[in-house]
């Protein structure tokens, strides 16, 4: 047998062995928390759980699909307020796949997909509060943030489960006028609830005097209990000088 016989029967065989290797159908293993897709000629066959599958190489596609809960953080979001206050929001959320057809045949990338729908939620909702209102709201704003990612993307296969604000930055000036706001308007509170105490002193002070001006025996009960209670000290009561000379008028003559 010449060499040329024996290179022409070794190329022969490579060939059959990559032929062979080409169209042998492969195995595909789906897992535990996975779902698939089954593709045939670029048509959808079935959808498949958890297993080992057999797969032709020409004419078969399988497209898996992670059925746990997935986490996405959307950060540093640029957002005008109502009254025109620059914030800066940054935001957490999980997600799932419920449809695995959906989510395997609508969107090119899911994760894109549901980012943008987030970045357009959080800018709907949080542009139409005042600053106030946003910091004062962060939980009811994740959750109409949520109902509003959940429902634009449910069309695609996926579920939204909670989007939460994470963090909500304001500017360096905004933050210190923002401060000082709060302080000036805490002041104020203390300033109103002392104004309150002392007018209802002097209401009480008001209501002491008019009640001994009732009555005058009053006074001797106060003077009593004030003499009781002093350890040693002086202690003086000034009487209006009428009501001296009214008590002195009762006082039985000694003639």
């Amino acid at each position: 047998m010449s060499d040329y016989t024996i290179l022409a029967s070794v190329v022969v065989a490579i060939v059959l062995l990559l032929t062979v290797a080409y169209f042998s159908p492969k195995r595909v293993t789906v897992g535990t928390n996975q779902r698939g897709i089954r593709f045939r000629h670029g048509q959808i066959v079935d959808e498949v759980g958890p297993g080992r599958y057999w797969q032709r190489s020409r004419s078969e596609k399988f497209v898996l699909s992670d059925m746990r809960r997935q986490q996405i953080v959307v950060s540093g979001q640029e957002i005008l307020t109502s009254d025109h206050t620059p914030v800066k929001v940054s935001l957490i959320g999980e997600y799932s796949t419920a449809d695995v057809t959906k989510a395997a045949t609508v969107m090119e990338s899911n994760y894109d997909a549901l980012y943008a729908r987030i970045q357009i939620a959080a800018r709907n909702v949080i542009s139409g509060k005042t600053l106030e209102e946003a910091l004062g709201e962060r939980l009811e704003l994740g959750d109409a943030i949520t109902e509003r990612v959940r429902s634009s993307v449910h069309d695609f296969g996926l579920d939204v489960h909670e989007i939460q604000i994470r963090d909500f930055m304001l500017a360096g000036n905004v933050r210190t006028a923002f401060a000082d706001v709060v302080i000036a308007r805490q002041q104020g509170l203390a300033a109103l609830e002392k104004a309150r105490g002392e007018t209802a002193a002097i209401r009480n002070l008001a209501n002491s005097a008019q009640l001994m001006e009732k009555h005058p025996g009053i006074m001797q009960l106060r003077l009593l209990q004030a003499v009781e209670s002093s350890s040693g000290n002086r202690v003086v009561i000034a009487m209006d000088p009428a009501q001296v000379r009214s008590l002195d008028a009762q006082k039985p003559s000694t003639d």
